[in-house]
């Protein structure tokens, strides 16, 4: 029983904050016709003589909610146009970022080939080694504002990929920035199965930012290590090294959240590795203990 008294009361509430600025009207409206029906039943004279105020009051109460409801439309008005220059504002900013994104492609490519041009011809070159370190940080940078700018407008195919090749190509493409900050990586393949189905692109954004990031809190002539081993029915990436604990694991894949702000990074990277991954049904595990700090990423097997 208490239930349905509840819910009355709950009726009621509701009811009333809905419609509470036309009870006053409704009230005068009802005075003023139960009024007239008495008049014209009994003509009576004392009702008559509230006839007039009644009315008066149902009068007024309508230029009030319409005042009120002028007001509103003016309010809801300014807000839609409020909201269509916020989403026209973010529009130019999405079109501004994909089109400097897009400009930054070619003088990248250019300066890699003309190191790599130069290093054929003359030999290597430690102000160059510099300079490619440096350009490929940027690379990794680049690649993920332009997976970001496309990812919603591209279809990404999977396709079978062995993954200790790829893992030893990647190394190999950031050997330089490791040796810059006198670290090595250290491969260990110990999966008997190698082929993992998924977009090229999508892998290497994981691949690439645990690469980076791991050069960039990696304590100075310490190791990297990379594994790759079978776990159940999965293959695991594992990268590890030795760096100042992860306080608060909890929000390292958070968008923007940086433990050590003396590192360079948007703080986008994890971010982005971890809507892949949900995307993919990557299994994510992190551990962070004062010997050793891993990312762990378990990927479906491929199935022939």
């Amino acid at each position: 029983m208490s239930g349905y008294i509840y819910g009355f009361i709950t009726l009621c509430k509701h009811i009333f904050q809905k419609y509470s600025m036309h009870l006053f009207g409704i009230v005068a409206f009802l005075f003023t016709i139960t009024a007239g029906i008495i008049v014209l039943i009994k003509n009576s004279d004392d009702v008559a003589i509230w006839l007039p105020y009644g009315l008066l009051i149902f009068i007024l109460n309508i230029f009030y909610i319409k005042i009120i409801r002028v007001s509103r439309q003016d309010y809801e008005n300014e807000l839609k146009k409020e909201k269509e220059y916020s989403q026209n504002l973010l529009k130019m900013q999405k079109r501004f970022l994909r089109s400097a994104v897009h400009e930054t492609n070619t003088p990248l490519a250019v300066i890699m080939a003309n190191i790599e041009l130069y290093e054929h011809e003359h030999g290597k070159n430690q102000a160059l080694s510099n300079i490619e370190a440096a350009t490929k940080n940027i690379y990794g940078i680049y690649d993920d504002l332009s997976y970001l700018t496309k990812k919603d407008k591209l279809v990404y195919p999977k396709r079978n990929i062995d993954l200790a090749e790829f893992m030893q190509n990647r190394i190999a493409f950031f050997e330089i920035v490791a040796l810059q900050s006198n670290l090595n990586i250290i491969f260990d393949n110990q999966s008997n199965t190698h082929a993992i189905k998924i977009n090229e692109t999508k892998l290497q954004r994981i691949v690439d930012n645990n690469i980076t990031n791991a050069i960039k809190y990696t304590k100075e002539f310490e190791k990297m290590e990379v594994q790759l081993y079978d776990y159940h029915d999965r293959i695991v990436f594992e990268i590890s090294s030795t760096s100042t604990i992860i306080k608060e694991p909890e929000h390292v894949f958070d968008a923007y959240y940086r433990e050590n702000y003396d590192k360079n990074g948007l703080g986008l990277g994890l971010n982005l590795v971890k809507r892949i991954c949900q995307e993919e049904d990557i299994k994510i595990e992190l551990i962070s203990t004062k010997e050793k700090t891993s990312f762990k990423y378990h990927f479906k097997k491929a199935d022939f």
